[in-house]
């Protein structure tokens, strides 16, 4: 082939690469920009009833569903801005509402920790240790997730009354310590990592719980923090139990302290729109901080 034969196949070559890029880069950017577009619309929407929420908590009682339809931009913003309803949960009686987000908070991080504590030791257990019956002891313990918790309630609270417990920390905390799903996700983690890494430490003269709690723990903190948040924000938002077993206003929890805002003769809906706002607090923080320091520490981390 001749010089120029080259020159001419190469420069018909040249510009259908080119027209061959230039559609996979406008169809990468529409893909792209599509998915965007879905993201935003979904956050949008997932977001709207908590904006609604929040101004709700800012505006009179009066104000509330005044102009909720046709929808505007007052739906959303308050015409009157107040704080009253917040001020009202502090002058609350006989306890203020701060008294009822601390219970909360004790009763959720004492039945995480707990729940962190006794799980990772028997899903320890389940993946490493063998005994006689362990597989059926394990799958007996998955079987009883399948049970609602509304065939459990009666007979928990009759061995809660047994015990003395009603009315009391106990009640909230002791019977969702142990948790089959936890066991079960921390089982299959520890089944992932090699065994050498435990091996290694019991040789350097680790005891099993030692190769446990200083081998195994820190290398299963991604599972560690995914049952930890699970953990604490069903403890969170538990409403049924602590409704049946602790309804009185010294042990009383947040949910349960905002149902009480709504009885038959009057609903009191700037209190429960600013009650919500406090109670979701904690859990868009936790979740902010972990976004923030863990899961962005993670990506960078694995980048290097």
């Amino acid at each position: 082939m001749s010089s120029v034969e080259s020159s001419a196949h190469a420069g018909t070559v040249v510009p259908l690469r080119s027209a061959d890029l230039d559609t996979r880069a406008l169809r990468h950017g529409g893909l792209r920009l599509a998915r965007y577009t879905v993201m935003l619309v979904l956050a949008v929407f997932f977001l709207l009833p908590y904006a609604w929420m929040v101004s709700g908590s800012l505006r009179t009682q009066n104000e509330i569903f005044a102009n909720l339809y046709p929808m505007s931009v007052w739906t959303f913003v308050p015409r009157q801005w107040t704080l009253a309803s917040f001020q009202a949960l502090l002058d609350l009686k006989p306890f203020p509402f701060t008294h009822y987000v601390w219970n909360s908070l004790i009763v959720a991080f004492t039945v995480t920790v707990f729940s962190l504590l006794v799980n990772s030791c028997a899903a320890y257990v389940f993946a490493r240790i063998r005994f006689p019956g362990r597989d059926l002891l394990f799958v007996a313990f998955l079987a009883t997730m399948v049970i609602p918790f509304e065939v459990l309630a009666i007979p928990l609270y009759i061995e809660m009354r047994a015990f003395h417990w009603v009315d009391t920390y106990q009640a909230l905390i002791v019977p969702f310590v142990a948790s089959p799903l936890g066991m079960f996700l921390l089982r299959q983690f520890f089944l992932g990592l090699p065994r050498e890494l435990e091996d290694a430490a019991r040789i350097d003269g680790c005891s099993l719980f030692g190769a446990f709690w200083r081998v195994v723990l820190p290398n299963a903190t991604p599972a560690l923090l995914a049952f930890g948040l699970i953990r604490f924000q069903f403890s969170w938002d538990s409403f049924i139990w602590p409704l049946i077993v602790a309804p009185s206003p010294p042990v009383r929890v947040i949910q349960v302290a905002i149902a009480s805002f709504d009885s038959d003769q009057v609903v009191q809906w700037d209190l429960i729109f600013a009650a919500a706002v406090i109670a979701s607090l904690p859990i868009v923080l936790l979740f902010a901080f972990l976004q923030r320091y863990y899961v962005q520490g993670v990506v960078t981390s694995g980048l290097k």
